[in-house]
């Protein structure tokens, strides 16, 4: 991994991962068309005549008006202007203006790969047919956990964010009144990495971190009672960041306690959120020796050297300022 320095380039902080993000919960996907942004993209989400996610380019190829403000039948989602009707890959099926022409080419819009996983829509942010596969962790398949679902928007590049879930040394800090509050400041930091996974030994517990985006914290040891917390960060804009998590038990399962845990989380989340929007600059440094490190930022300095080398591989990416246009 490179670890030397590298000059910045100017579009390094408009530059992520193509990857599969969590765009929203699959529970507000109805009968509406849902319009989301990844990595700069707006995107319409609607299903089709099976209950079928389909994820299209935002805005009609006609005259631009906004898909989001159109309807759905039979499969199809049509345009609130001029009753364009597109399918799930973006196809132009219908221009009542002219029903008896051939439907020219540039009437097509893009369409984005799109799936739905652990309760969560994600889609992956370029047009191809043959995205790679969305690997999460086993837990969030295991009919034993029940989860609780919670969320946050920050106004924060996501290399900080991302930073936030790996720093141990903060948690007796910033978490003092929470998580935190039995915590010693002094600690002995114990990891391990390897390619796209960090993992973090913390007390009782192990936190398991794949690039560039997926997070996990389960426990060390097995036993009767299980907690898990897991999260996933969602680039929207170059310092936007979507963050969508759950905290899973197989314990009190009774009606009621998923509030607690999912408002418990969303505490912790919130006392993290201000300390990380204040960070400058905003995304990462290009460069280690541009911040201080001690021994306890040992995992966060094994990321930034796994986000250098993104930005000097061929890595399948997105520049913001490109998606602008699609």
């Amino acid at each position: 991994m490179q670890t030397a320095y590298r000059l910045a380039k100017e579009k390094d902080e408009r530059t992520f991962p193509c990857q599969w993000y969590a765009v929203n919960w699959s529970k507000s996907l109805k009968k509406r068309p849902l319009k989301i942004s990844v990595v700069g993209l707006d995107i319409v989400l609607f299903r089709d005549q099976k209950g079928v996610v389909k994820a299209v380019h935002a805005y009609c190829p006609h005259r631009g008006a906004d898909l989001v403000l159109g309807t759905c039948s039979d499969g199809h989602i049509r345009c609130p202007y001029h009753a364009w009707e597109f399918d799930g890959e973006g196809t132009c099926k219908q221009i009542p203006a002219h029903p008896k022409r051939p439907i020219p080419d540039f009437a097509h819009t893009n369409a984005y790969p799109v799936q739905e996983k652990a309760g969560l829509i994600w889609v992956y942010p370029a047009v191809v047919t043959d995205p790679p596969s969305l690997e999460l962790f086993p837990e969030l398949d295991d009919p034993d956990l029940v989860l609780s679902p919670y969320d946050a928007v920050w106004s924060a590049h996501l290399t900080r964010a991302v930073e936030s879930v790996l720093d141990v040394a903060h948690l007796p800090i910033v978490h003092q009144k929470t998580i935190g509050r039995r915590l010693a400041k002094e600690i002995e930091i114990n990891f391990e990495s390897e390619g796209d996974q960090i993992e973090i030994h913390n007390g009782d517990g192990i936190l398991e971190f794949r690039f560039p985006h997926l997070w996990i914290l389960r426990p060390k040891k097995q036993r009767k009672a299980k907690f898990i917390n897991f999260v996933t960060f969602t680039p929207v804009e170059k310092e936007k960041t979507l963050i969508f998590g759950h905290a899973g038990r197989n314990f009190a399962k009774f009606p009621g306690v998923n509030f607690i845990f999912s408002y418990y989380s969303s505490k912790i989340l919130k006392e993290d959120q201000a300390v990380v929007e204040s960070q400058h600059p905003r995304p990462i440094p290009e460069a280690l020796r541009l911040e201080a490190h001690v021994p306890a930022d040992g995992p966060q300095v094994r990321f930034r050297q796994r986000w250098y080398a993104f930005l000097t591989n061929k890595e399948p990416r997105i520049v913001i300022s490109d998606t602008k246009k699609a």
